[in-house]
């Protein structure tokens, strides 16, 4: 059976971060492509806001980790 859309919601969750970044580059350039229509666009779009707000997450989740274990400064 093919994987359906909600699936993507687990995947992106299981992708690394070096992942999320290169699947970001791979959105771009399809959405610069002259063939993507409008439909694949907005999916691609879509897709992409997803992956940002994932990678964003993480590198909060990291920032938080780094003021735990580095000493404040000032």
């Amino acid at each position: 059976m093919p994987a359906k859309k909600s699936d993507t919601g687990t995947r992106k969750q299981e992708r690394s971060i070096e992942e999320s970044f290169t699947r970001l580059e791979e959105i771009i350039q399809q959405l610069e492509s002259e063939e993507t229509g409008l439909q694949e666009a907005m999916k691609l779009y879509t897709e992409g806001v997803e992956v940002l707000e994932d990678c964003q997450k993480t590198l909060e989740g990291v920032e938080q980790q780094l003021q735990i274990l580095s000493p404040e400064e000032g």
